[in-house]
């Protein structure tokens, strides 16, 4: 048995992933100037990291959840732990924006996207829904994620029960979605699927959430695969390197493949540079750094250049600041806000679900 309780590799490709995806979201800032359209030209293959959020997410839930959703008390008591986890960042970084919406509407700030706050795409935003029905980039956009994320929960319970029965399904699932997902882009004419977000994101995130599973179901087979020293590291540095130079579908199988390899690594209990490197140590941070990485931007790049009254290769120097700043907050926040607040509403459920019911003689007083 190589399974082992750690997920080293994977917590370390989800910081990685992180800082990816602020770099392309950051780089638009500054689009103005030499530096970001050569960043804006060479990474936009980072956007595809968010898959590698869904495999490894898979992954990790079918570690803790596989075999104990298998009825409605701890159905409904999976889907309260995993709403207590992404729900209360989003409402928080969705009611700075409605906030600066209101702002905009009362004249106190301006912007030169005001369709970036369009209120027709809140109650989409408040129920988790705008990966099917959002409108693109809106509010705190990247938050479209947790949309997918949480349609690939309501499904997990199903798919764990099927998966109980026979695990080869779960593969199955990998490839039917997948090819279905590439019907509807043909005949639909949309771009690749690896592009949804706001219409279609929720489906875009089945086959890696599916894949994730599918690694955690057979995580002794892949255990045993051949290792290739040093492959791990090797494909993530060509990835982030020279991805931007591949077809986008092309892209989204190598991003599969980094994680199986990780995946691999953790099974087999394997060390690797990934791993000496000790990048799991902030993974905590990954969910924080994604969430409140545009907020963060919107006051320290938007509106400290305008309040300094930068010039386009000045603004610049708020770059770094913003990393800086960005840093510190996801720290507060994981450890001022998101935790607490988790803890409390998984206590709060629990604490509910366990309320001894009143005795017979106690109804019958309160009946008379």
């Amino acid at each position: 048995m190589h399974d082992t309780d750690a997920t080293r590799h994977q917590d370390g490709l989800r910081i990685i992933a992180a800082g990816a995806v602020v770099i392309l979201h950051y780089s638009d800032y500054f689009k103005d100037v030499p530096v970001g359209r050569f960043l804006v030209a060479h990474t936009w293959h980072f956007n595809l990291f968010v898959d590698l959020f869904f495999v490894v997410s898979g992954f990790v839930i079918a570690r803790q959840y596989f075999g104990r959703v298998n009825d409605a008390a701890s159905i409904g008591r999976f889907l309260w732990r995993r709403l207590a986890r992404i729900y209360p960042l989003h409402l928080a970084t969705l009611a700075f924006y409605v906030a600066l919406a209101g702002a905009l509407h009362f004249g106190a700030a301006r912007t030169d996207n005001p369709a970036r706050y369009p209120l027709s795409d809140l109650p989409a935003q408040f129920l988790l829904l705008h990966a099917f029905i959002g409108e693109r980039l809106t509010f705190n956009f990247p938050s479209w994620s947790l949309s997918a994320e949480m349609f690939c929960y309501l499904l997990f319970p199903l798919v764990a029960l099927i998966a109980q029965r026979r695990k080869e399904a779960v593969i199955a699932l990998v490839i039917v979605t997948a090819l279905v997902n590439s019907l509807w882009a043909s005949a639909a004419g949309t771009t690749p699927w690896a592009d949804w977000i706001n219409q279609g994101g929720a489906f875009r995130a089945l086959p890696a959430f599916n894949l994730g599973m599918a690694c955690y179901l057979f995580r002794d087979r892949i255990a045993h695969w051949p290792a290739i020293p040093g492959a791990l590291a090797a494909s993530l540095a060509a990835f982030i390197m020279l991805g931007s130079m591949l077809p986008t579908m092309t892209a989204l199988v190598a991003i599969y493949a980094i994680a199986v390899l990780a995946v691999q690594a953790d099974c087999a209990g394997r060390e690797t540079l990934l791993s000496r490197l000790r990048f799991d140590r902030w993974s905590p941070l990954t969910y924080s750094c994604y969430m409140l990485h545009i907020p963060v931007a919107t006051l320290v790049i938007t509106f400290g250049s305008r309040l300094l009254s930068l010039s386009p290769h000045e603004r610049l120097i708020l770059a770094p600041v913003a990393i800086v700043v960005l840093a510190f907050a996801s720290v507060v926040s994981l450890r001022t806000f998101e935790t607490p607040l988790r803890r409390y509403l998984t206590e709060a459920y629990d604490r509910r679900a366990i309320r001894p019911a009143p005795s017979p003689a106690i109804s019958r007083q309160e009946s008379t």
